[in-house]
């Protein structure tokens, strides 16, 4: 009798494992940054968990995410007010009032960037990872289906009808400096990323999971082109992790130390962002997450009002295990409270793989 319940004891526990491997993986955070065009340079954490992987574990993990972002200062908006005629975003610039002393800046495109990310569990609470990004910005094509969504639902058109349909304009000026860009470049490779996680010795608490995470990008990026900042950023963050079941809480509280940005004229700064979100497992292969990520913006300090507010932006998503290790995930992103100062909508798809 006893030899039957090793057996069965040893044939049940690599199951529960997995079981495990599963809910761990379908209940971590969906790993979208900060989606805003002006901001696709500089670096932001993604979400993750506090949780380390075991000694010699590696996650890989791939996953493409497209935004459009329409912002522009209150100086614009006055000016575009009741025009309905459609002009390239030179052609609108050249009938704006240029006031010295007035900041102006006028965001309207698409970014699509794929990352790769790889882990590994090195043991001792210790995981150590790789971000390699490669981003494009351009006009997308996604603007007639946002016009159609904002009329359908009465939420206004924040004054799209003025300019051309999927096409790009980034313009920025300020006393001190102006960037202005109107011509799409092909996908290039981004400002690489190294992080470090280590997970605190186990609390009492065995469901509850708290690390602090340390990383460094490297220019690889071209600042020019917003793929890249032109500098050495970093970043300090802590994590927190609660289990409920089949509910799990992720929290992250972070700093990040942006360097010198030459085109942009920006000086060097500490960025304040945090995040909290729920997964929940609704069968044994698939969950739901709702997640919500808060960020101060690189340019709150050269004069623009609508960018020194918080951004809040919000992401709701899918997970679904595919066999031992593997899982895909989508997810969509909308802005919240402030609209200037953050992508209008965005498309997250990735997949996952543990092993």
């Amino acid at each position: 009798m006893i030899r039957c319940l090793i057996a069965a004891l040893l044939i049940a526990l690599p199951a529960l494992a997995q079981e495990r491997d599963t809910a761990d993986a379908l209940l971590s955070p969906l790993p979208v940054r900060d989606q805003y065009l002006l901001n696709n340079g500089f670096f932001f954490f993604e979400p993750e968990g506090a949780r380390v992987l075991d000694a010699d574990a590696w996650l890989v993990d791939v996953h493409t995410a497209d935004s459009n972002t329409f912002a522009k200062s209150r100086w614009i908006s006055h000016n575009l007010e009741g025009d309905t005629d459609r002009r390239t975003g030179d052609q609108t610039l050249g009938i704006i009032r240029m006031d010295p002393g007035t900041t102006i800046f006028l965001a309207d495109g698409e970014t699509h960037r794929t990352t790769i990310n790889a882990h590994r569990g090195f043991g001792k609470n210790l995981e150590v990872g790789i971000s390699v990004p490669f981003a494009y910005i351009g006009g997308g094509s996604s603007d007639g289906f946002i016009e159609h969504f904002h009329a359908a639902l009465n939420l206004g058109d924040n004054q799209r009808v003025a300019v051309q349909r999927n096409h790009e304009t980034v313009f920025i000026r300020t006393d001190d400096n102006t960037y202005f860009r109107e011509q799409p470049a092909h996908s290039h490779l981004g400002d690489v990323a190294v992080t470090a996680k280590y997970e605190l010795p186990a609390l009492e608490d065995p469901n509850l999971a708290i690390s602090a995470q340390a990383a460094i990008e490297l220019p690889t990026g071209n600042a020019r082109t917003l793929d890249g900042s032109g500098s050495i950023d970093g970043g300090l963050q802590l994590l927190a992790t609660r289990d409920f079941g089949a509910m799990r809480i992720n929290a992250s509280a972070g700093l990040l130390f942006l360097g010198h940005n030459a085109p942009l004229a920006l000086a060097s700064q500490i960025v304040i962002t945090d995040s909290i979100g729920v997964s929940r497992l609704l069968a044994p292969q698939t969950s739901a997450t709702v997640q919500l990520t808060i960020s101060q913006s690189p340019f709150r300090g050269i004069g623009a009002p609508e960018l020194t507010r918080r951004s809040y932006q919000l992401t709701a998503g899918l997970q679904h295990a595919f066999g031992s290790g593997l899982a895909a995930y989508a997810g969509i992103v909308e802005n919240l409270i402030t609209y200037q100062n953050s992508a209008d909508a965005g498309l997250v798809l990735g997949i996952a793989r543990r092993f």
